[in-house]
């Protein structure tokens, strides 16, 4: 059966050539011009555009292009970020608060006083005195130097180791003994040579 089919099958391939011949033979010339016209139109296009995609081919083996929707991304590290500059000659001190109050324990009560009415303060080995605009005087059995550290931020200052002044009752500044405070109620508070120069400044010298 598979010879058959071969054998039938080159009958046929043998007959359409015969045929084909024949045909050509038959043409006239005006009809062989064309058909080598048309094959010559016809191999010229499919040529020309196999060399065309042999070209683009070759072309993008040599010069790879960039996709359109490549990005470039840029790996570089962020700026560290730099705190702003410190004015180191940025005043520090603590605002002054007006009118504060400070709790002075006594054996029978607790008095509350308003630091601006305080003149001064001065100690007592252990105890401190407190003198007041009005004219009081309270014994309180503290040190000096807890309430120095209390008074302080409210602008008071220490001119001596036993005594803590407010600048506002200061009235005069006396140069005996090197140096005397003298308040508005006539006491003396004499500054010790270690704090003369802060005092003068507290007082604007």
């Amino acid at each position: 059966m598979r010879n058959k089919i071969i054998f039938g099958f080159a009958f046929i391939v043998t007959y359409s050539i015969q045929v084909a011949h024949a045909e050509f033979l038959n043409m006239g010339s005006a009809e062989i011009i064309m058909l080598l016209v048309a094959g010559i139109i016809f191999f010229g296009f499919f040529g020309g555009i196999f060399m065309l995609i042999y070209f683009l081919i070759r072309r993008n083996r040599t010069h790879p292009q960039i996709m359109p929707n490549t990005v470039a991304i840029n790996f570089v590290p962020p700026t560290a970020y730099q705190n702003p500059p410190v004015d180191e000659k940025t005043d520090k001190k603590e605002p002054i608060k007006i009118n504060a109050r400070i709790a002075l324990p006594q054996q029978n009560e607790i008095r509350y006083v308003n630091t601006n009415e305080i003149i001064r303060c001065e100690a007592d080995n252990n105890y401190t005195n407190f003198f007041f605009s009005g004219g009081d005087k309270l014994l309180i059995s503290k040190p000096l130097k807890e309430y120095s550290d209390l008074l302080k931020p409210q602008g008071f200052v220490r001119a001596h180791q036993s005594h803590l002044v407010n600048p506002k009752f200061v009235k005069s500044w006396l140069k005996e003994d090197g140096g005397t405070l003298l308040m508005d109620n006539g006491d003396k508070i004499p500054v010790s040579k270690p704090n003369r120069e802060m005092v003068k400044e507290v007082l604007g010298k």
